[in-house]
């Protein structure tokens, strides 16, 4: 009776890994710009202000990003921290923040379209009045599903 009760236990401990359904993203950087040196949002010198980044020129990392679709969790992603990043699984959109450090003003928010697979990192820092280091990014990823080949 013993065995039998452990191996039911055993049993059921291993099969909640069963259920998990892991997404493993390939997400590669397409397009994006900044806007800086303006002294609030949509400021008459935003146009003027804006450098939009080719992939050439970009020197921007591609990312990994890996999910429990199942448990509607992040596993890994640019920036995510399980310590201190906010998060929400939505029907249609997937969102995180990344933890700043305590003196920053710089904000960057993660948006994940579950449709398009479409990756948008948007980075704001920004101080009501402050010209000349005030900036907006807006990077944009298209996300893939990877596969193991071993």
């Amino acid at each position: 009776m013993k065995k039998l009760l452990s191996i039911l236990v055993l049993s059921l401990l291993f099969s909640e890994t069963g259920y998990a359904n892991i997404v493993d993203l390939y997400c590669k950087y397409t397009e994006g710009h900044i806007t800086g040196k303006i002294p609030y949002p949509f400021h008459e010198d935003t146009e003027k202000n804006t450098q939009y980044l080719s992939i050439s020129q970009s020197g921007f990392e591609d990312y990994k990003i890996k999910l429990d679709a199942k448990k509607e969790k992040i596993v890994e992603a640019p920036k995510y921290s399980s310590d201190g990043s906010t998060y929400m699984f939505g029907d249609d959109l997937i969102f995180w923040y990344a933890v700043p450090s305590s003196e920053s003003r710089l904000e960057i928010k993660f948006t994940l379209n579950r449709y398009t697979g479409r990756l948008t990192e948007d980075h704001k820092n920004y101080k009501y009045g402050d010209t000349e280091n005030n900036y907006w990014m807006s990077l944009i990823y298209d996300c893939s599903l990877t596969k193991k080949l071993f």
